[in-house]
């Protein structure tokens, strides 16, 4: 993008307000679709001893939280410095066009050691209800959201750390005794996703045990400790992390410590209040992680932007 500058002059020109011409854009997620087209639906996450991943949750849109989740992180830096970002890059915030340029120039930069989950609100359905549709109109063209689209459903479902944590946007599967193998088998491609898909990405922790009902609606089940102990055992994970809901010190356990919620988008849609957070993974010396090698960075909420007073010229195409 801007014809080929670095990752840290790209996140400047972008929060100065600049956008990079539709050919480039169109460029970018095409070469995204066919990158993420080619990773398997778990992607297997190697962190050495002596090295970093960083997980970050929700973004929605906000541009400036990302900034300061990079600045905590530090850029990738291969078999040093790795980062994962857990889905829900778009929706709400009013610069979800950054964010995902942002992110896909840093995967296909940084391939070997930068990683993203699809989210929820990576679905066509959800960008027309809240807001990432009519951003992309705004900014770009119906044919871009399209190609946003194209590379959206081919987003990989999970992510599985070390062979021993397992990171998905939402939760656990409605049923016992799904392995991860049963996770790697999960098609991609497509915008409705069903059963355990679905569950990956939508499902939420509760405190008591057992899989209540949702609020959320839809069939979505719940999951209890009893039933995330269950899951963690049968497929030799240490815990499971997650994101999808705001937590108000950014992060959060669930009872019996074997899932973890990190969220990062800081003042949640500019009222919530709560701060951001980023999950550190450094494994310790058997290359194993345990619990004690999981840390944590929180940050406040950017002040709220100025409402934007015009469309991007240059790039409209309503």
């Amino acid at each position: 993008l801007f014809g080929g500058c670095s990752p840290d002059e790209l996140v400047a020109r972008l929060a100065a307000g600049e956008l990079p011409p539709d050919a480039e854009v169109k460029e970018l997620l095409r070469r995204a679709a066919a990158h993420l087209k080619s990773l398997p639906t778990l992607v297997e996450a190697e962190v050495p001893v002596g090295a970093s991943l960083h997980v970050v949750g929700d973004l929605h849109g906000q541009l400036a939280e990302l900034v300061s989740v990079l600045k905590i992180s530090g850029l990738p830096v291969s078999g040093r410095n790795l980062l994962l970002f857990n889905g829900d890059f778009v929706d709400r915030g009013r610069q979800s066009v950054e964010v995902v340029l942002i992110l896909f120039a840093l995967v296909l930069e940084f391939a070997d050691c930068v990683f993203l989950n699809r989210g929820n609100h990576e679905a066509r359905a959800m960008n027309r209800a809240y807001g990432f549709e009519e951003e992309v109109m705004m900014k770009y063209s119906r044919e871009t959201f399209e190609d946003f689209q194209s590379a959206f459903v081919q987003l990989p479902l999970a992510t599985l750390v070390n062979r021993c944590v397992l990171v998905v946007h939402g939760g656990l599967p409605a049923r016992d005794g799904v392995k991860l193998s049963d996770l790697a088998a999960l098609p991609r491609g497509g915008d409705q996703l069903t059963d355990i898909a679905r569950d990956l990405l939508w499902a939420d922790p509760a405190e008591e045990d057992g899989r209540p009902a949702s609020q959320r609606g839809g069939g979505i089940r719940l999951f209890g400790p009893d039933v995330t102990k269950r899951f963690c055992t049968d497929n030799g994970l240490l815990c499971c992390v997650r994101s999808h809901e705001v937590v108000m010190r950014g992060f959060a356990w669930q009872r019996g410590r074997r899932c973890l919620t990190v969220f990062s988008a800081a003042n949640y849609v500019g009222r919530a209040g709560n701060l951001g957070a980023v999950c550190h993974i450094r494994p310790s010396a058997d290359g194993r992680v345990d619990v004690a090698d999981i840390s944590f960075t929180t940050f406040d909420g950017a002040p709220p932007r100025p409402p934007v007073q015009q469309a991007l010229a240059p790039h409209s195409r309503l």
